[in-house]
């Protein structure tokens, strides 16, 4: 009651934003301090945080809200490294997968020093939330410490998607709202950006369609594995019922890219399982795909999809093949790239006169590439390379079927942000960039969980 009047007071004095501001700090600073001394509560609080984190900036202006991230992890990392202090037990942390993060991390530490960089400031900045969303693995190691709260942390990721997915169909059936269509037409290139085969993109509360778009896509698929799982029946109706709900919303994103991902999932899925079930809903899936993909439609959002597996037509697609091409002798030329945040919204602003500040990499590859080298590449490429490896030899050894199911559905999500984040950035915005390394936690913990469980059971 009195919080609403405080609000109420604020917005009639000061304005929507002044209220906005006044009531992150009322429940933000709270929240802070619990997440330094309760660690899953802050690793949940920085999920959460980073679903509604950049979305926030159409309204607030050019507030840095990127900056909140950076200090939640900071605390968090603080309150663990205190904890550490009188534990120093670091054996949750030793295991390949997190061997190859930290060898990652700090290949991106030792950028600050890259010769062929035009701006060290940009590292600063770029390195800033790159480390810390690393790091935040190590500290989702360090508090996922039962099944339960795994489960937890999924079903919270699936809320805030499903969430998300209402508010895209709100946009879609009923409209922007005036800060978000004022957001819209603010620049000229955003319009147009948005505005594509006579109707508006929708973005959701995300930071733009493709974030919306991708979101919908993977989570999508991990409800419909999680609808197959070893669940009682109303629960695995939710996740099948979540899945339709997602897929339908990502189709008002337009985001091409996203619209190929359930389709490599099903297949990368069939590859592991062998799963009856699951192969019959693939080929009724892709029967259906295929209907879609052949039927005459006037409906922008069919058309799009179409339009996705015909690469070869998009106008889209020849450009980002012309700019690879274009950039492929630098790449080869210099090993170590020309520095992080080179190229894009940090190269503009601290190293304008260079010319890979106007290059636009589309890809999160290709931007590997071309700032941190193609000895940068190669170690991103075998950082997922073992993840995948890691994570389905130790599938095939799990045991319980809830942890087995949970690691299937991680893998998946991780299969799928690896495959379009060659035509997209697609791992390097909240929240996917965050739930991309969730994702590997758990996957880690399924198997440390399962062992144990099993040592357990061999004692009794």
């Amino acid at each position: 009651m009195i919080l609403t009047v405080g609000v109420s007071l604020v917005i009639s004095k000061f304005g929507f934003v002044a209220a906005v501001l006044s009531l992150a700090l009322v429940v933000g600073i709270p929240a802070l301090i619990t997440s330094l001394f309760n660690l899953k509560f802050g690793v949940l609080f920085t999920i959460i945080t980073a679903f509604f984190v950049l979305g926030f900036k159409r309204f607030l202006g050019d507030l840095q809200l990127g900056i909140l991230m950076d200090l939640l992890i900071v605390l968090l990392f603080f309150g663990m490294f205190i904890k550490q202090i009188e534990s120093k037990d670091w054996s949750f942390a030793d295991n390949p997968i997190s061997k190859i993060i930290l060898i990652w991390i700090i290949y991106n530490l030792l950028q600050g020093a890259n010769p062929f960089a035009e701006s060290r400031l940009a590292w600063v900045y770029t390195i800033r939330g790159t480390a810390g969303i690393m790091i935040f693995y190590f500290m989702l190691l360090y508090a996922i410490d039962s099944k339960k709260f795994i489960s937890l942390i999924i079903h919270i990721w699936i809320f805030l998607v499903l969430l998300a997915t209402f508010y895209g169909m709100m946009q879609e059936f009923i409209g922007f709202l005036p800060f978000e269509m004022a957001w819209i037409m603010e620049t000229p290139e955003r319009y147009a950006l948005l505005f594509q085969a006579g109707k508006f993109k929708k973005f959701s509360f995300f930071s733009d369609p493709l974030v919306f778009g991708f979101t919908t896509a993977f989570t999508g698929v991990l409800c419909f594995i999680f609808a197959f799982g070893p669940y009682r029946k109303l629960r695995r109706i939710f996740y099948f019922i979540s899945g339709v709900l997602m897929m339908y919303g990502m189709l008002f994103s337009s985001t091409r890219a996203a619209f190929i991902l359930p389709v490599a999932s099903l297949m990368f899925l069939t590859f592991i399982t062998l799963n009856k079930k699951l192969m019959l809903f693939g080929v009724f899936a892709v029967m259906g795909l295929g209907v879609l993909l052949v039927i005459p439609t006037s409906n922008p959002e069919v058309v799009r999809l179409q339009s996705a597996f015909r690469p070869s037509e998009d106008p889209s697609y020849q450009t980002r093949a012309r700019n690879q091409a274009f950039i492929q002798p630098f790449i080869q030329t210099h090993p170590f790239g020309g520095g992080m945040g080179a190229t894009g919204e940090w190269g503009k602003k601290f190293s304008p006169w260079s010319p890979l500040a106007n290059f636009p990499p589309d890809s999160g590859y290709i931007r590997t590439a071309v700032e941190l080298g193609w000895v940068g590449l190669f170690l991103q490429l075998l950082m997922i390379f073992v993840v995948l490896f890691y994570g389905i030899k130790d599938y095939f050894r799990i045991r319980d079927p809830e942890l087995r199911n949970y690691s299937l559905g991680m893998l998946t999500v991780l299969y799928c942000l690896a495959l379009a984040n060659f035509p997209q950035e697609a791992i390097g915005q909240y929240p996917i960039n965050l739930l991309f390394f969730v994702a590997i936690a758990i996957i880690n913990k399924c198997r440390q969980f399962d062992e144990s469980k099993n040592q357990i059971d061999l004692i009794k």
